[in-house]
């Protein structure tokens, strides 16, 4: 039977009263051979170690997570990109809002010794927050996104395990989807005359632009071949990405006529990546999102000095 009971605390000499409602003690279950259901090499892993590597996947799927948000549009004319270098506080809201992301499911341990987590957002959280920094007059959310999710896959690995150099692998193949996708956009046609290249040499805020779209990019595929190597399939939408570009160079005066057509256009491209071979310096397999900034960095280089 439930009861209430009345406590008085006296702050200050000043009595406070508060009711507690009385609860059951909570129900307390002793679950035997946790690790039934593991492969064989993780049974192996003692158990403070493998929840290193859960933490290590979730750490790998927020990274993700975050070059994902980087591209996502908020309305017709906007995108997270261009709110956050607004304000340096809108900054500081985004990187909170990812502080909270929830994991969805539990983590998947494979016989190669990987492991894989999923994380992910809600847009509405997300977009309602930045809304709220700027204040309703600058931006909306947009209703599609109201129940829409953003989610990530991280990876970790045994160390010395086949998983370890297919992780490896997959990260190199990601960034070799990066470049191309970025070397394959910069000549996508947006008008009748122009290009997104001659855009993007415009100024450095739309090489900016551009570089964030390429690491929204969603990661739709990837295959792990017999020799460990990877193969990773990025695709990128080019609707937003040709929305601001054409929004920032109208503000600086000039007519854009966009073609409604490119606003539908998809491009996907497939990078490849080995795993590093033993003893390879560590800087050469690096993967943080610096890496992807130098390898989009300069494909733009590349290609539109030619």
């Amino acid at each position: 039977m439930n009861k209430s009971i009345a406590i008085l605390l006296g702050v200050a000499g000043i009595g406070v009263p508060f009711t507690m409602q009385a609860q059951a003690a909570p129900k307390v279950t002793i679950k035997k051979d946790a690790t039934a259901d593991l492969p064989e090499i993780w049974k192996k892993v003692p158990t403070a170690k493998r929840l290193q590597y859960v933490r290590a996947a979730e750490l790998d799927a927020t990274r993700a997570l975050a070059e994902r948000i980087m591209g996502v549009s908020i309305n017709g004319n906007t995108t997270v990109k261009d709110l956050a270098a607004a304000d340096d506080s809108v900054r500081t809201v985004l990187a909170a809002t990812l502080k909270g992301v929830k994991t969805v499911g539990k983590p998947v341990y494979h016989e190669d010794g990987r492991v894989e987590v999923i994380r992910a957002v809600k847009v509405r959280t997300l977009l309602e927050t930045v809304t709220q920094k700027l204040g309703s007059a600058k931006t909306t959310v947009a209703q599609e996104y109201v129940t829409e999710e953003i989610d990530a896959l991280g990876n970790a690995a045994i160390p010395g395990s086949d998983g370890h150099a297919r992780v490896m692998a997959k990260r190199a193949a990601e960034l070799d989807a990066y470049r191309r996708l970025a070397e394959r956009a910069c000549g996508v046609e947006i008008t009748a005359d122009s290009t997104v290249r001659d855009f993007v040499v415009e100024s450095d805020e739309l090489k900016a632009c551009f570089s964030n779209a390429i690491k929204g990019a969603e990661i739709t595929g990837i295959s792990y071949l017999d020799d460990n190597s990877a193969e990773v399939t990025v695709s990128l939408k080019l609707g937003p990405l040709v929305k601001v570009i054409t929004k920032t160079i109208s503000a600086k005066g000039k007519v854009i006529k966009t073609d409604e057509s490119a606003k539908q256009l998809e491009l996907e491209e497939t990078g490849a990546g080995a795993p590093p071979t033993p003893g390879a310096d560590k800087a050469e397999t690096a993967s943080t999102s610096a890496e992807i900034d130098l390898i989009i960095s300069s494909a733009l280089e590349s290609t539109t000095s030619n």
